[in-house]
């Protein structure tokens, strides 16, 4: 598959189309299952935030709330931040598009998957808003599929991308600094 950037340039997917026989192990690589169940991840999130129940008799309640909203909204700016980083080449796929240089600034600093950050913060921030358990359970969910997806996604960066290794050794922590 081949799109262009905003400036005409033309990137380069790994895709099916161009690949070589020799690389034909890397269909299986590129990560449609990861993509479809991140997708369904994201509808229990949307289900669980529309008609979940809330818990409103909890002392302390508007003090969560404020906590949940500056989480959330913190999530949601390291996601975009994360998302502006990889401009033209981003790809919800855990697969490299051809190309793709590691980047190592802004929040790709401190972690190695600050998008998936963003993600689970801003899933936490909005359990805690609402008041809602099973929006913290998706948040949850987000995380330990994150960890998983992150560690096939990296698997597949060393073995295609420059650099990679080195950069996965000098930032030690995937998703939450200190955590994970």
């Amino acid at each position: 598959m081949i799109a262009y950037d905003q400036s005409n340039q033309e990137v380069v997917y790994y895709m099916p189309e161009n690949m070589s026989p020799e690389d034909s192990d890397m269909k299986s690589e590129r990560g449609i299952g990861w993509v479809l169940a991140q997708g369904a991840l994201f509808v229990f999130f949307f289900i669980a935030v529309l008609f979940g129940d809330s818990v409103s008799e909890v002392p302390g309640l508007v003090l969560v709330w404020t906590v949940g909203v500056i989480i959330a909204v913190g999530g949601a700016a390291l996601s975009a931040w994360s998302v502006l980083l990889h401009g033209s080449r981003l790809s919800p796929f855990p697969f490299p598009v051809e190309g793709m240089q590691v980047i190592d600034t802004g929040p790709y600093r401190y972690m190695r998957h600050p998008m998936y950050s963003g993600i689970v913060l801003f899933t936490l921030g909005v359990g805690l808003a609402y008041g809602k358990p099973s929006v913290l359970l998706s948040s949850l969910t987000f995380l330990v599929f994150f960890v998983a997806k992150s560690g096939h996604e990296e698997d597949m960066m060393i073995k295609y991308m420059d650099g990679y290794r080195e950069y996965r050794s000098s930032v030690p922590w995937r998703i939450i600094p200190f955590v994970v």
